[in-house]
């Protein structure tokens, strides 16, 4: 196994830029890439993803961080991970080999835009971002991948390449989520509430750094705050303001575990009226100071 050094000292961008050198790599040019080799990329250290990625492993593992949750990829193994996020690789065999289709955000909005109730969807892969595909299964989804590979490669030259290709993406993601309904994740309620639902996660998640009220995001979505955190405990048995607090802690844990940000700066960013009151909240949530936490990661 080869043990990945930690170097925390600067959080790489990871885009499809970063991809442009594989060799084996098909592209969509700045739109989406297949790859099935990483021979020569080097992943040590943090990368945050401005992207999507969904890793089928065909042989080999690894073991990665994201967001400060560790997941272990084996063969059958499919794996998503979203815009945001920060990832490390610990560790990986010497015989990985995983295919893999990345696409950039913009992409990701357009095949996102094309999928009914795709919000619901994207929460729901967030909340079980790894499933395991065996014997028939395995084989069947990894023939999908294999087919988008060889389409990126022959309809390279066809003027509706982008169109042709898109539909074969979406066609894997639903394929690959079936494992939602299996995970229960489907939200009990009106088409409404359900909405709301959706567009209260996709708030917070784009602006819990700024905002930490549940006020603020019942103004943006034109309820009231006894109406909004009703409505998302109904959906999901957490309050409005406990999925605020959720998103924020897990933010200071990615920022303290991987970045030399002192306390201080990381309290700024997140928009806390001074550092004692960041220490309090963080405490709260976590059980730990903020610098107890950084150094028992350490």
């Amino acid at each position: 196994m080869k043990r990945k050094p930690t170097n925390v000292n600067n959080i790489k961008k990871a885009d499809l830029s970063l991809l442009d050198f594989l060799k084996q790599s098909n592209t969509v040019p700045g739109k989406i890439v297949f790859f099935e080799n990483i021979e020569g990329f080097d992943t040590s250290g943090y990368f945050y993803l401005q992207g999507i990625a969904l890793f089928l492993i065909e042989k080999g593992h690894s073991t990665i961080e994201v967001n400060t949750t560790t997941y272990e990829l084996e063969k059958g193994c499919i794996f998503v991970a979203f815009p945001g996020q920060i990832i490390h690789v610990i560790q990986t065999s010497d015989d990985i080999k995983p295919l893999c289709i990345a696409c950039s955000i913009d992409t990701m909005n357009d095949l996102m835009s094309q999928v009914k109730d795709s919000l619901q969807l994207f929460q729901a892969a967030k909340q079980a971002p790894i499933q395991q595909r065996d014997g028939e299964d395995f084989d069947q989804i990894k023939k999908s991948f294999r087919h988008l590979q060889e389409k990126i490669k022959v309809t390279k030259n066809n003027p509706y390449h982008y169109q042709i290709i898109k539909s074969l993406v979406i066609s894997i993601v639903f394929e690959c989520m079936d494992f939602v309904k299996q995970k229960n994740y489907e939200p009990q309620g009106s088409n409404r509430k359900k909405a709301l639902f959706n567009a209260f996660l996709q708030k917070v998640e784009e602006e819990h750094r700024e905002h930490h009220s549940v006020k603020h995001y019942a103004d943006e979505l034109f309820v009231t705050p006894k109406y909004l955190s009703t409505v998302v405990e109904e959906m999901s048995g957490k309050g409005a303001k406990q999925w605020i607090d959720e998103y924020i802690a897990l933010d200071a844990k990615v920022l303290l575990q991987s970045s030399q940000k002192d306390i201080q700066e990381i309290s700024n960013e997140l928009n806390f009226i001074d550092v004692g009151f960041f220490g309090k909240f963080f405490k709260r949530m976590t059980g730990m100071t903020p610098k107890a936490f950084r150094e028992k990661k350490e």
